[in-house]
């Protein structure tokens, strides 16, 4: 039984790792495309890929949000640490996405058939999913965690092996 919930949780880990990396690629991915927005490449291909990108950025964070959420108080210190590392990846979509937005805004497209541009739909759906996140590990850490005062042990003291003559010649001064 133990070695089945073992297996569980390795493919888990596994599962998650695959998930994060897909959504920093999708990011990456998303992050170079908005990176010519104003400049000569900037047309309706390069709006139509910023889209493309944009809603598979979102698909990729979905799909890891579904896996961390169910299993993050069940998971053991690894699952925990990737679920941390895919807390700064939503983090930073929201700053992609908030930075593209501003970007749509200043470089507005003529042919463009949203009015909000790309990003704006999407940022409240991040910021949201990034606030559920930080919500959960913070109570799984305060549920799961000892308290510090447990962690610290308590330095042992040297014996009596100092004698009041030897006291001066274990201090250093510098008379100079």
């Amino acid at each position: 039984m133990t070695a089945k919930l073992r297996q569980h949780s390795l493919s888990s880990v596994r599962k998650l790792q695959e998930l994060l990396h897909d959504c920093n690629q999708q990011l990456a991915t998303f992050r170079n495309a908005i990176q010519s927005l104003g400049t000569s490449s900037d047309g309706p291909q390069l709006r139509k890929e910023i889209d493309n990108s944009a809603r598979a950025c979102i698909r990729s964070c979905e799909a890891a949000k579904n896996c961390v959420l169910p299993q993050l108080k069940h998971e053991g210190p690894e699952f925990t640490r990737h679920a941390s590392q895919f807390i700064a990846c939503v983090s930073a979509c929201v700053v992609e996405f908030k930075r593209c937005q501003a970007l749509e805004v200043t470089f507005p497209h003529g042919d463009s058939s949203t009015s909000q541009g790309t990003a704006a739909p999407h940022i409240p759906n991040l910021e949201q999913m990034l606030e559920a996140l930080e919500n959960l590990i913070t109570v799984h850490y305060s549920t799961s965690e000892s308290s510090p005062a447990d962690k610290v042990t308590p330095r042992r003291r040297r014996g009596g092996t100092c004698r009041p003559q030897c006291v001066c010649s274990k201090l250093k001064t510098s008379y100079a």
